[in-house]
């Protein structure tokens, strides 16, 4: 019997987080307020960073090596917030123990490694989700809304910019964020959301040509702007432009644009979640007028942190009851699987069509 079968109808899933940075802004908080969890251990690079951070939130335990929190019996689930090189290795150790997973986007920075945690994760009957939070925003939730129901008519071409300066990019740093190998660049970090919520709008991608650069003076090894041209199932052409390293960038906008309207959701500000607003212009209208909705983060430090918490309360349902829910591995995995093709096709400078 897993973890998971065992946390079936339980009062509370007993969970540790593996890492402290992400972790301790999102992944912690997210699960300490999410009913039927009880956080009871956190483990970071060092024992003493994990004390810091289980004395901040009140954890009873702490660990320097992620295999003690893997196999500490007492422990059904583990959130893991770490680099997306070491995500894989404590994913299939939790999963060989039966015990559910919910982690970070991408799986893994490799396809491979991807596969065999989506696999496992299936073949074991484990709870298993993935960090894509964008589509728990309301303004999102409510602009497919407007699509499903038609506002716009046939749709005619989406346009995505995200165009932003990260901290490393900001201070010229490496690390992991800049490092290809490690799971970083923007093609990871980013695009890897992009290509999640293209398809949660508006369905299956099916052909694709990416260029993955860096600027002229970069040494590191992780892409900073990249630029796709996609084609979906349904013949809409949707183009990408993502920069990370982009001083005063425009922010986070999708542009969609149909035979009766137009529908911009756009985001200026530091905070890649609070900061979206809505817009929806009609032809009789002939212009865009903001779509009003209630503040969801008032009192919220980080707007990603809610969001997280939308998705760790119906992992932890998951665990409990039984009943799967999304985003999981397999939906990260189609993820994965996009981002293997946007590299094959910089790497071929060529067309790379479905099955990816």
């Amino acid at each position: 019997m897993t973890h998971s079968q065992q946390g079936q109808g339980t009062t509370q899933v007993r969970l540790g987080v593996v890492g402290v940075g992400f972790g301790q802004r999102a992944h912690i908080p997210a699960f300490l307020s999410t009913e039927g969890c009880q956080v009871v251990a956190v483990c970071a690079s060092s024992e003493s960073r994990a004390r810091e951070a289980a004395g901040r939130f009140g954890i009873a335990k702490a660990y320097g090596d992620w295999q003690a929190l893997v196999n500490d019996p007492e422990i059904a689930a583990v959130s893991i917030a770490t680099v997306p090189r070491l995500q894989p290795a404590i994913a299939l150790a939790a999963i060989a123990r039966g015990k559910a997973v919910f982690c970070e986007k991408p799986l893994a920075a490799s396809l491979p490694e991807a596969e065999e945690m989506a696999e496992s994760a299936q073949r074991a009957g484990v709870a298993n989700m993935c960090d894509f939070e964008l589509p728990e925003l309301l303004s999102w939730r409510t602009a497919r809304s407007l699509l499903e129901e038609g506002r716009l008519g046939p749709l005619r071409y989406v346009a995505i910019d995200w165009h932003i300066e990260t901290y490393a990019n900001r201070m010229g740093l490496a690390s992991w964020k800049t490092d290809r190998d490690a799971g970083g660049g923007a093609l990871h970090l980013f695009v890897s959301h992009t290509f999640h919520y293209i398809e949660w709008f508006l369905g299956p991608i099916s052909e694709l040509t990416a260029r993955l650069c860096r600027a002229p003076n970069d040494t590191r090894t992780g892409d900073t702007t990249d630029m796709l041209s996609l084609k979906l199932r349904s013949g809409v052409p949707v183009s990408v432009s993502v920069s990370i390293n982009a001083f005063l960038g425009v922010g986070h906008r999708l542009a969609f644009y149909g035979d009766e309207g137009a529908l911009v959701l756009h985001n200026p500000t530091a905070d890649y979640a609070r900061g979206f607003r809505l817009f929806i212009g009609e032809r009789q209208s002939n212009r865009l007028e903001e779509f009003a909705l209630p503040d969801e983060f008032e009192g919220v430090e980080d707007g990603r942190t809610p969001l997280v918490g939308r998705l760790a309360a119906r992992f932890v349902n998951w665990v409990r009851s039984g009943a799967p829910a999304h985003p999981d591995f397999a939906d990260a995995l189609r993820v994965q699987r996009l981002l293997e093709a946007a590299r094959r096709s910089d790497a071929g400078g060529c067309l790379i069509r479905e099955p990816f």
